[in-house]
């Protein structure tokens, strides 16, 4: 991992990933053994770390915070100059399972949806091992005692943000083994309630517009964007001053 940028963006840490270079991480915790879990930095974490301490908290404790979103991917790139993606994790953990046959574990989503994602995921994705599934309605406890005991490399929770990041949290630092992933709504994309948006929307920057038109009543949450771009405008306009200054010295 020496080899890996991590920066920080309005304070808040991430990785400078890309989709080629994730496998070569993620294999690096399960050949090596190193648990922990991943949460994916958006514009509302970045926007969120300094005034919500809980989520501060969970971020500071992961193993592995990624791009997500257009926010953060401009954020790298605007003040600190590297490449990253925005990285589809739930998609790149099943490939990178079903390449190296390691052993996973999927909760999440209600019981018809999770019950169809899994039999499409085994049949996608056949040298996966599976070694336990659970819908999101158990109760937490149950969930965090059968994956105790199953002993998955990877861990997929697909409970929606914060509430996969808070759980991870609380799981790994119970099990400790395994790397979780925050899935989100994959498992309704698996399934086909859902649709992921298309290349055009995610080269430019624009799933969240895609997301909008889908989800209607996330709009409220989408209210915090121009406040944050606006935050990072200024702070690439004080980098850029700054690095000519030291120019002009």
């Amino acid at each position: 991992m020496q080899d890996i940028n991590k920066v920080r963006m309005m304070g808040c840490p991430c990785f400078a990933a890309t989709e080629s270079t994730l496998e070569k991480q993620l294999m690096y915790f399960v050949e090596n053994k190193i648990h922990g879990y991943s949460v994916a930095i958006n514009a509302e974490k970045i926007q969120s770390y300094k005034s919500n301490i809980e989520l501060r908290k969970v971020i500071d404790n992961s193993l592995y915070p990624y791009p997500d979103g257009a926010g953060a991917v401009l954020a790298i790139k605007w003040l600190h100059n590297l490449v990253s993606e925005k990285i589809n994790m739930p998609i790149r953990v099943l490939e990178i399972a079903n390449k190296n046959k390691l052993k996973v574990f999927i909760i999440g989503a209600e019981a018809d949806v999770h019950n169809k994602s899994i039999s499409i995921i085994k049949e996608r994705y056949p040298d996966i091992i599976i070694v336990g599934n659970m819908h999101g309605y158990n109760s937490e406890d149950d969930m965090v005692l059968a994956v105790s005991q199953a002993k998955p490399q990877f861990i997929m929770l697909a409970m929606g943000s914060p509430r996969q990041e808070l759980f991870a949290n609380k799981l790994i630092e119970f099990t400790k083994s395994g790397f979780a992933v925050g899935c989100g709504g994959a498992l309704d994309i698996i399934a086909g309630n859902l649709k992921r948006a298309p290349d055009f929307y995610i080269n430019n920057n624009l799933e969240w517009l895609y997301r909008l038109v889908q989800e209607p009543w996330r709009w409220k949450r989408q209210l915090f964007l121009p406040v944050f771009f606006i935050k990072l405008s200024f702070l690439k306009i004080i980098n850029n001053l700054k690095k000519f200054n030291r120019f002009m010295v």
